[in-house]
């Protein structure tokens, strides 16, 4: 096919500023007469149309990473021989360019060449030697989208994960852009009747402006532009079906296609990656719209300009965003606990006193759901993604329930494996601002911890802010009998290592003083109670309690113990603390620190949070009933009052067997699936969401008590008999759960849930959600006109002492008998 080379200036090859004063030549047009170079991930884009549980475009992701690994490799080679970081950093991106445009027939052969043989910086053999591994890929398959994020994560993985940046996968921005832009457009591509409506039509797709404000490398953005090439492509060639004549030139701009982007890399990285999507699209659009560019319709040469300016250097949440119609992205993940850690205490004041409205309780990227929702227009659209825990707890009140409010979730992914280095789950969600016309909502979720899991798709009425089939429990108040009750705690947090003791130590340390067991402890925490056969503790823990600095200091060995190991650590925090402190205030006299560590350097010798009022509370009792804080289904176990919970349990001063039997019932856990937060796959239990709004039964005759009282107690001896007889830890008995088949331990289950089912009054497991909701809100409106109601534990139901006989056994973890009573 010939080729014509042609520039603005009609001297040929035209010369391109990448960056900042350095050149690329590039050859301006491409004329095509085909679809060949048709984007891989427009291709995508439509695969996972018609089946979202696919990750295509494997080869090209592969091919994608080895040349980012070859090109990242002669960046790092000549900064770490001193050439500086911007000069590789242009030269590396020229050769991108190049290597892409010569692939695409987009620039004369050699170009590639040429910029190597002119480069200035006195490249050396491995760098050679790389750069001709990089032109051996086949740079027709490399994808914009994704060499961008793979060349940075190549060069400094500890910056990306500082700024919670990660690869996005074909498949996962296929999620966004398909319902966010794809979906809308076609269908009123194909609902035009008329040539003027299409006309009208692709005016209104010139004037489309999409913005991703956290753009990264540009993988988002290029994705979209690509998928809005093909739509004027297919509007195009509806008006050709209708028998219209079409107005020569492209109107889909890749000026319109905004980003922001705090990382200057990224920005680079972006805009060459916006430059090689207009390479690919030029070919694709002069084909469908068969335009001669020379002769003067449509644009005649790719210009940096164009994304130059349309991707800006910014910390998106604090500047203003330019207007789009659509919003989309994968903004950074950062769970709340590490925010000021990674971004430092300045900015995470700055960024809560921009935002009052968010919870400091809420992930990072919760500040970027909130803030796209408002800066929509009526009726626009966005599609974000972020960790799972957008759709629970705080983050889920400041950023998902904030946009149901004013606005329609239209299509959502509950929890999906994220395909990269980052070991998280991840929730997608698309919006419009403002009603949606009635219709299904498709609601899909990722079965297991596998990036190739099976994937589960429902269409449902209506997605709430949990984004979870059937009754929202996201509406469930807090209940005051159940915040008051004192019957659900968080164990001990030692704060530190050196609190700790195996048991052999533990021994030795009470053998040559034995009033040392006055402060050293039987520890029992949330992997031995999953993982343990017979539950008994492996370690104990030093805990001075109240005592003052003299009183420990009287039990010499737990005392040196805690002096060598845990004051100098505690002493270094603080100064550290005192460091980030000075410098906030420099900033701010008026800003608020942090005495975090100061005040445990206050008390060093103890416990960070001893939990005094929990162990006032277990105390009292025989035993106690706990639960692993984070587990893939909950296993509730009682606990002989001797030993110390650790932090890694959830502690609840009920001794009997009846509240041992609601609490490991299904219908207990199906309320703990609709309230608690989650890491990665793993249910957390939170005392606030989980516990504090569950409503307990209100009444139930004695014979339905003694019975859940009775399958709580064959449960836990199918337990053991399991321990016993095959050895099985409790986290291995529940993974037989999950397989088909019938055992005793599934009997014992089935019997329990039939049982606290009928003391609800609850026909089938179906029924449970909205029937715990309406009975929460019952409860809560009770509360509310000041009158009372059962809270937890059988002493609350009132039915006398020998009911509360025949509801307690003895068996429990003990500190040397294990299970056995």
């Amino acid at each position: 096919m010939a080729r014509a080379w042609t520039s603005r200036g009609g001297q040929g090859a035209s010369s391109l500023v990448v960056s900042r004063g350095v050149k690329v030549r590039l050859v301006d047009d491409l004329d095509l007469d085909d679809q060949a170079l048709v984007g891989r991930v427009g291709e995508g884009i439509a695969t996972f149309a018609a089946d979202p549980g696919q990750r295509g475009g494997d080869l090209c992701v592969a091919v994608t990473r080895g040349a980012a690994d070859h090109v990242a490799a002669v960046f790092t080679r000549m900064t770490a021989r001193g050439i500086a970081r911007a000069a590789a950093q242009r030269f590396t991106l020229q050769c991108v360019v190049a290597l892409s445009a010569e692939a695409l027939g987009a620039a004369p052969p050699g170009m590639f060449a040429r910029v190597v043989a002119e480069c200035r910086l006195q490249l050396g053999v491995e760098e050679r030697e790389q750069l001709s591994r990089a032109a051996q890929a086949d740079w027709s398959r490399v994808e914009p989208a994704s060499f961008g994020a793979l060349f940075q994560a190549s060069l400094d993985p500890g910056r990306r994960h500082a700024l919670g940046a990660h690869f996005t996968s074909e498949a996962d921005i296929a999620r966004i852009v398909v319902p966010t832009i794809v979906r809308p457009w076609r269908e009123r591509i194909r609902g035009a009747g008329t040539i003027e409506e299409l006309a009208q039509l692709r005016r209104r797709l010139g004037e489309y402006r999409v913005l991703d404000p956290a753009c990264g490398s540009g993988d988002f953005l290029h994705s979209a532009y690509r998928a809005v090439v093909r739509l004027e492509i297919e509007l195009v060639q509806r008006m050709r079906e209708l028998g219209g004549a079409v107005v020569a030139g492209a109107v889909v701009r890749v000026g319109n296609f905004l980003g922001l982007e705090r990382d200057p890399l990224a920005v680079e990285l972006a805009r060459v990656t916006m430059l090689l999507g207009e390479q690919r699209a030029r070919g694709e659009q002069r084909a469908a719209f068969a335009v001669d560019p020379s002769a003067g319709g449509g644009e005649a040469a790719i210009r940096w300009d164009h994304v130059n300016t349309s991707i800006s250097e910014a910390d998106a949440l604090f500047v203003e965003w330019p207007a789009a119609d659509a919003i989309v992205g994968n903004p950074p993940f950062q769970a709340k606990n590490k925010l000021q850690g990674e971004l430092g205490v300045a900015y995470v004041q700055a960024l809560r006193a921009r935002y009052p409205e968010v919870s400091g309780m809420a992930d990072y990227c919760v500040y970027w759901f909130r803030r796209a929702h408002d800066a929509l227009p009526p009726g626009g659209r966005a599609g974000l993604v972020g960790t799972n825990t957008i759709r629970q707890n705080a983050s889920r009140e400041s950023g998902l329930a904030h946009i149901v409010r004013t606005g329609t979730i239209v299509e959502a992914v509950a929890s999906a494996v994220w395909p990269c280095d980052a070991a998280v789950h991840v929730s997608i969600v698309n919006w419009v601002k403002g009603c949606e016309r009635p219709g299904k909502r498709r609601l899909s979720w990722q079965e297991g911890d596998r990036a190739d899991g099976p994937w589960v798709t429902l269409e449902v009425d209506e997605i709430g802010p949990s984004l979870c089939p059937g009754t929202d429990l996201s509406a469930a108040r807090t209940l005051a009998g159940n915040a008051g009750a004192g019957c659900c705690y968080q164990g001990q947090t030692h704060g530190h290592a050196g609190f700790l003791l195996s048991a052999e130590e533990a021994e030795a340390m009470i053998s040559a003083s034995p009033r040392d067991a006055e402060v050293i402890f039987p520890l029992v925490n949330g992997e031995e109670l999953l993982a343990g056969r017979e539950g008994a503790p492996r370690r104990y823990v030093i805990d001075f309690g109240e005592r003052e600095l003299a009183a420990a200091r009287s039990y010499e060995a737990p005392f040196q113990r805690v002096w060598q190991r845990v004051w100098p650590d505690r002493r270094s925090a603080m100064a550290a603390e005192l460091g980030r402190n000075a410098e906030l205030l420099g900033r701010d006299p008026r800003a608020r620190v942090n005495r975090h560590h100061a005040q445990f350097l206050e008390r060093w010798w103890r416990l960070s949070w001893r939990r005094g009022e929990m162990l006032a509370a277990i105390a009292e009792l025989p035993r106690y009933i706990v639960c692993a804080r984070v587990a893939r289904r909950p296993i509730f176990e009682f606990v002989a009052r001797e030993l110390r919970p650790g932090d890694s349990l959830v502690v609840f001063p009920l001794a009997d067997d009846y509240s041992h039997g609601i609490l490991q019932s299904s219908i207990h856990w199906a309320w703990l699936m609709g309230r608690c937060s989650t890491l990665k796959r793993d249910f957390r239990y939170t005392s606030r969401t989980v516990f504090d709004s569950f409503p307990w039964p209100q009444e139930g005759q004695r014979s339905q008590v003694l019975r859940v009282a009775a399958a709580s107690r064959r449960l836990r001896a199918a337990r053991l008999e399991l321990s016993r007889r095959d050895g099985l830890s409790r986290r291995a008995m529940y993974r037989g759960l999950e397989g088909p088949g019938r055992g005793p331990l599934r009997d014992a289950h089935a019997e329990l849930d039939q049982a606290v089912r009928d003391i609800y009054g609850v026909r089938v497991e179906a029924e449970v959600p909205g029937r715990l909701l309406a009975l929460n809100h019952r409860l809560a409106d009770a509360e509310a006109r000041g009158e009372s109601v059962v809270g937890p534990g059988l002493h609350a139901l009132g039915l006398g002492p020998d009911i509360a006989r025949r509801c307690n056994s003895e068996d429990c973890i003990q500190v040397s008998r294990g299970w056995g009573a």
